[in-house]
């Protein structure tokens, strides 16, 4: 697998509820290789919490793999796990993000289906109770621009994972919870699952 090139403040609303502008371009943070964890066929996962007494945020959002051509050909539901606690401490002391947003398992995928450039929804439930919903229509950069920024500034691989950033609601996770997030495309339809467990 490849890395993740994470989006970040992608959705107004998001950037609104933690105090963030929203940038004239996208702009990037990278998950490691070994930050990227793939569901089984049924989108089963953990979500590695790491540390618990800290602060860590869910994040869901559409996730795409890029092929042969650095072009999408396939996309699914993940959960862009933050340890809220070490990025706002980095932020504070113009440090790198990496402690928050790209250590061990906090990139966890759901299920893959076959790229569709169209709109889908995105959502997320913490057990049970609906955190997080919206349309990939809301995003402030779209994926034709975020793929042309990439290209312009960094050398992609086939593999690559590229994170398009999460809408409004994110919230804490504890050890135990049980997380659902879904991808629903234009007619409906249930195309990516992500079902998991919080452990530490």
């Amino acid at each position: 697998m490849g890395v993740g090139w994470a989006v970040f403040r992608n959705y107004v609303g998001h950037a609104k509820e933690i105090h963030g502008d929203i940038t004239d371009y996208p702009r990037f943070f990278l998950m490691p290789p070994t930050a990227l964890i793939e569901a089984d066929e049924n989108g089963n996962n953990v979500i590695a919490l790491g540390v618990a007494e800290e602060h860590i945020d869910h994040e869901v959002e559409l996730v795409i793999r890029l092929g042969d051509e650095l072009e999408p050909v396939e996309m699914c539901v993940g959960n862009d796990t933050t340890n809220r606690t070490r990025q706002t401490h980095a932020k504070h002391n113009g440090w790198p993000w990496l402690e928050g947003k790209g250590f061990a398992g906090s990139g966890v995928l759901g299920t893959w289906t076959a790229w569709d450039p169209r709109p889908v929804e995105i959502g997320m439930s913490v057990n049970g109770e609906v955190r997080q919903q919206a349309s990939t229509e809301l995003m402030v950069h779209s994926v034709e621009s975020i793929l042309s920024h990439l290209k312009g500034w960094y050398d992609l691989s086939p593999g690559d994972l590229v994170w398009t950033g999460t809408p409004k609601g994110v919230g804490p996770m504890h050890e135990g919870d049980v997380v659902e997030a879904w991808m629903k495309n234009s007619e409906g339809e249930t195309v990516s699952l992500l079902n998991a467990k919080c452990v530490v």
